[in-house]
């Protein structure tokens, strides 16, 4: 049975549930309690994850499925730019694949590109700033080109979530629905299942 790291930040906290679940009896799905929140902060925690998860290295994982994004386009109330430039978004993507690579020396990387948020995309009760499409779309861009450099696989959670009704959001960012952890759960299976025989 293969063994299944899931990281990222809200998003995937939305939908990790569901992939355990439907993954039973396939594969072992593992994931921290924590939110990944933007890159610096998955960078700086992810090997605490790791060792944590994969108990100081008794378990292998064979699948790492990541994501950053969201909090990355994230442009606060008295700021015109992105919370990471998109300079140091390229930067960084890098640097997390290649200290997931150093930590999982034997894994197959997976990477989701950033799900639509409704405009403005405000968090409730958090109005800190807003989220633009323009930029996920831009920034997913990078993402593409910085993993195809790599080889690592993409997984196209954007498309997805841009077919979805309004119905399926539980606020502005998140997809906190049946109908949407369902159709991002599913995508998110389907690109495991591929790898789980």
């Amino acid at each position: 049975m293969k063994n299944i790291l899931l990281l990222g930040d809200s998003i995937r906290q939305n939908y990790q549930e569901y992939v355990r679940e439907n993954l039973y009896g396939v594969a072992e799905v593992y994931y921290p309690n924590d939110n990944g929140r933007f890159c610096q902060f998955t960078l700086r925690y992810l090997h605490e994850w790791v060792l944590s998860l994969s108990k100081h290295g008794e378990i292998a994982f064979d699948i790492v499925h990541f994501n950053c994004g969201l909090w990355d386009i994230l442009r606060l109330s008295n700021e015109s730019l992105p919370f990471t430039k998109e300079t140091e978004y390229k930067d960084l993507l890098r640097r997390i694949a290649d200290r997931i690579q150093y930590l999982c020396p034997k894994t197959h990387m997976i990477f989701a590109l950033t799900t639509k948020v409704i405009e403005p995309g405000f968090e409730p009760g958090i109005n800190i700033g807003e989220r633009r499409n323009t930029d996920i779309k831009r920034y997913n861009e990078i993402a593409q080109s910085v993993f195809e450099d790599l080889n690592i696989e993409i997984n196209d959670l954007w498309s997805i979530s841009k077919k979805l009704p309004e119905k399926a959001y539980s606020d502005m960012v998140h997809f906190e629905t049946e109908i949407g952890i369902q159709a991002l759960g599913d995508q998110v299976i389907r690109c495991l299942k591929k790898y789980c025989n």
